[in-house]
């Protein structure tokens, strides 16, 4: 098994879309957060975003709701404003 630390901090190239891998003894706070960021990264809208995330089902249920949480937070604008996290994209 892979720690739980490393599994945090990499993606896979699976099938042609990046992905992430969380074991259930990841860090479930820092997981989520490097999930958010990593599929976020360019407004989504990069090659290497990671738009997959493969949660092992004993933590899913949290992994969602604090994903939930933290995606709730996000301020979406213009990104030349310091108080936004996510710029436009190209459409809806």
């Amino acid at each position: 098994m892979i720690p739980a630390l490393i599994a945090a901090k990499f993606s896979l190239e699976l099938g042609g879309k990046s992905s992430l891998i969380i074991f259930p003894d990841a860090d479930l706070d820092k997981a989520v957060r490097v999930a958010h960021l990593n599929c976020a990264i360019n407004q989504g809208q990069c090659c290497v975003a990671a738009t997959r995330t493969f949660v092992h089902e004993s933590i899913y249920d949290q992994f969602v709701a604090k994903t939930v949480e933290l995606a709730r937070k996000r301020v979406v604008g213009n990104p030349l404003d310091e108080q936004v996290d996510h710029g436009p994209r190209i459409d809806e």
